[in-house]
């Protein structure tokens, strides 16, 4: 069993199949919210999810953003990224580092 899990549209996750990771194809809000419940009770230790997916299921991945496991990273899909990616990944620097390292100062 992989304990990596990408959940996302079919053309975002296929290609980490290749990887070992485990691949769960989600279009639409109940399927994704079934796909991240079924790789959690997998025991999937890591979970890349789509923006859209992201937005799906923000309230179940809330649940887990206190725990060690399992860690929910977001990920842009092929279509782009829209920003949300970008905005979390920041936000957890932030709160890992105490401050925000990320930002782009026009101040040199």
């Amino acid at each position: 069993m992989s304990k990596i899990a990408f959940i996302g549209d079919r053309d975002s996750v296929w290609g980490f199949k290749a990887f070992g990771i485990t691949a769960l194809p989600a279009t639409g809000t109940e399927e994704a919210r079934d796909a991240f419940t079924a790789a959690v009770k997998q025991g999937h230790a890591i979970i890349f999810v789509t923006e859209d997916v992201y937005e799906a299921c923000s309230e179940q991945i809330a649940e887990y953003r206190d725990q060690a496991l399992p860690t929910v990273t977001v990920l842009p899909s092929v279509k782009g990224s829209r920003g949300i990616a970008t905005a979390e990944i920041h936000k957890a620097v932030s709160a890992a580092v105490g401050a925000d390292i990320l930002s782009v100062s026009g101040d040199n």
